[in-house]
């Protein structure tokens, strides 16, 4: 199936608000949707969880979703090291389609 098509099928996943937990997905370019903790790392990360979670009340799953294709295929974004320091003295990297996921 083609990327595009799966993203399609993955925003109504986080249409509706309220949830406690989110990250972001990147899809190669066949198609393959996998987890990026690295990405979803740029905003309320959870250590414990490897994800971000809502520090009070709920994540808000429209604004999730928009978050990883800003930072995931617009703006880039970056590793970081074992301090927790961005390693910005290397280009940001991007990927070609991001979304964001949020489990019930």
């Amino acid at each position: 199936m083609h990327a595009l098509s799966l993203l399609a099928l993955l925003l109504p996943i986080v249409a509706v608000n309220g949830y406690t937990q989110c990250d972001c997905q990147t899809a190669s370019d066949d198609g393959k949707w996998t987890y990026d903790p690295v990405l979803s790392h740029w905003a309320q990360w959870s250590e414990k969880d490897g994800r971000c979670v809502a520090t009070q009340g709920t994540l808000d799953g429209d604004a999730w979703q928009q978050m990883c294709i800003a930072a995931g295929v617009q703006n880039g974004y970056y590793a970081f090291d074992k301090t927790g320091a961005p390693i910005t003295n290397v280009p940001a990297m991007t990927v070609a389609h991001a979304a964001g996921q949020c489990p019930k």
